[in-house]
């Protein structure tokens, strides 16, 4: 095997340090990236979703992906935050005569997906039970093998499909645009190779004390550590009539399925109830497929509480401008219909709007009806420490952890995140903790910053760290026509920022809040603050 060189640049070419150049040799799409310690290139595009990293943020040896935030170490490729799964591929680099030269083998090699542990734990004798088998629990089981854990690791979930990516199903699935072979994670026989058990089985019980999982039917399950990413359950519509046929929810490859199958037929009318992430993302996804959307929600402001009452509202705009209608302010009182199917959907106002499918988007409760021994939240949450960790040896992640959020100015208070990259990230921290066979690895070590986006006809909205719409909100643009940057501050911090087509300071925003630098309420107060400009100032 013999390796190839290529001249793909002259120093000249390179911005200042630090600084990102995209080139491309012989069909391969290459990122320079100059710091003070030296030159590296790594692959140009993110393992996840093929993003433009050179839109991203650079601070320091982190690079940020643009479009999810994604984070590794150009030094050496090494994956340092999800959602991506794998590292990237790091080239050899030489300067000749001011000339850049990158080389490679004839035979490219994959990037390293999972690196085993440079040592066997000295708990290779004991079983980790990791309960829910989405990416969160794929996150935790790559893990641990990571870390080095050579026990015995159960991936366990009632689905019969192998961990996916669930966001995927409101999205690019339910348009059409993706079918079922892009859901899944990793290939088959993937967890096998990590000697990862897959069983497809319901906890009914799990005994936090006893250390001890219950299923539907076979034998119990002793374990000495286990992590809860169960995630939630939807809530269910409660009004008269909710049981009729194509009466829907969407939560899993199922529910999408059975959605796809009742929405073949484009002269159908759809209405959704709840003007929710998940709600206005199906709302999207089936005016894209060219189904008449009505979207009825009590709130007059869409998502007004997470993103505050202008971007709420420009999100309501931007469906009316695809022919979404809405009723908002109104509530459900009834669903009537026949033994065929709903046919309409009464308001409390008095007013009728004709359906032949209802897909409520109400948001979810946390799935764990079945847990007993550890402290639940009013709302069903799982209360965990720093760690993630609920007692017993249990860690909790993702939507159903009731966790204390690092730099977040909220003192004792706890919140629940319902992201998949927030429980990709709690599931890798607490990957760590049953590694070492006990808390050792703390959320604010790494400087834990949450991150979600949504997408709606095209348009993807990014926000990153985490406030409410009851706090100040600062916009620097105007969210009815991006690009535009959202501010949320609290006691002249700002917590968090939202926006679009703003992807290279949101990400700078991503390391500015994990470093503690956010912009005070006056930097963004005054206009033409610039996240990336204040990163590389202290780069």
């Amino acid at each position: 095997m013999s390796d190839r060189e290529f001249s793909v640049a002259r120093l000249t070419d390179l911005p200042p340090v630090p600084g990102m150049h995209p080139v491309e040799a012989e069909g391969v799409k290459l990122l320079l990236v100059r710091l003070a310690d030296g030159l590296y290139a790594v692959d140009a595009l993110c393992p996840h979703a093929q993003a433009p990293l050179a839109e991203g943020a650079l601070c320091g040896s982190r690079l940020v992906c643009p479009w999810h935030q994604s984070v590794f170490d150009v030094t050496n490729g090494t994956l340092l935050e999800p959602p991506a799964l794998d590292g990237l591929r790091r080239y050899p680099v030489r300067v000749a005569d001011g000339e850049i030269f990158v080389s490679w083998s004839d035979t490219p090699t994959e990037p390293a997906r999972v690196p085993r542990g440079a040592h066997v734990s000295p708990n290779a004798g004991q079983t980790v039970a990791i309960i829910g088998a989405g990416a969160a629990g794929q996150a935790a089981a790559e893990a641990l093998r990571a870390e080095g854990f050579g026990g015995r690791v159960m991936l366990i979930g009632p689905e019969d499909f192998p961990p996916y990516d669930r966001t995927n199903l409101s999205k690019h699935f339910l348009t059409g645009d993706a079918g079922e072979d892009k859901l899944p994670l990793r290939p088959g026989g993937f967890l096998t190779s990590l000697q990862v058990e897959r069983v497809v089985k319901t906890v009914v019980e799990l005994s936090a004390p006893e250390r001890e999982l219950r299923f539907g039917d076979g034998p119990s399950l002793r374990y000495d550590g286990a992590l809860l990413v169960t995630g939630g359950v939807p809530k269910p519509l409660d009004v008269p009539g909710a049981e009729l046929p194509n009466v829907w929810t969407l939560r899993n490859v199922d529910d999408a399925r059975k959605l796809v199958a009742a929405v073949a037929d484009k002269s159908r009318r759809v209405v959704v109830i709840g003007a929710s992430f998940i709600g206005l993302e199906v709302a999207s996804s089936l005016r894209q497929r060219g189904l008449a959307v009505t979207v009825i929600s009590p709130q007059k402001v869409p998502l007004q509480k997470p993103l505050g009452a202008a971007v709420g509202d420009s999100l309501r705009a931007l469906h009316e401008r695809n022919g979404t209608r809405f009723h908002l302010g109104e509530g459900v009182a009834r669903l009537t219909g026949d033994a065929a199917g709903v046919r309409a959907v009464h308001l409390r106002s008095g007013g009728r709007v004709a359906a032949d499918i209802v897909v409520a988007g109400l948001g979810v409760r946390p799935a764990t009806g079945f847990v007993r021994g550890v402290e639940l939240a009013e709302d069903g949450g799982v209360v965990v420490d720093e760690f993630l960790h609920a007692g017993h040896g249990l860690y909790a992640a993702g939507d159903l952890a009731a966790f204390p959020l690092p730099h977040a100015g909220t003192g004792s208070e706890r919140v629940r995140i319902e992201h998949w990259r927030v429980a990709q990230q709690h599931a890798r921290i607490a990957a760590r903790n049953l590694a070492a066979g006990k808390p050792a690895k703390a959320l604010a070590d790494d400087g834990f910053v949450p991150f979600f986006w949504t997408f709606h006809f095209g348009e993807r909205l990014n926000y990153v760290g985490h406030a409410t719409g009851d706090d100040e909100v600062i916009l620097d643009g105007d969210p009815r026509q991006p690009p535009f940057m959202a501010y949320y501050a609290r006691a002249g911090k700002v917590l968090a920022a939202a926006g679009t087509h703003r992807d290279a300071d949101l990400a700078a925003m991503h390391e500015l809040l994990r470093t503690g630098r956010a912009p005070g309420v006056e930097d963004v107060r005054r206009g033409g603050y610039s996240p990336v400009e204040a990163v590389q100032r202290h780069s």
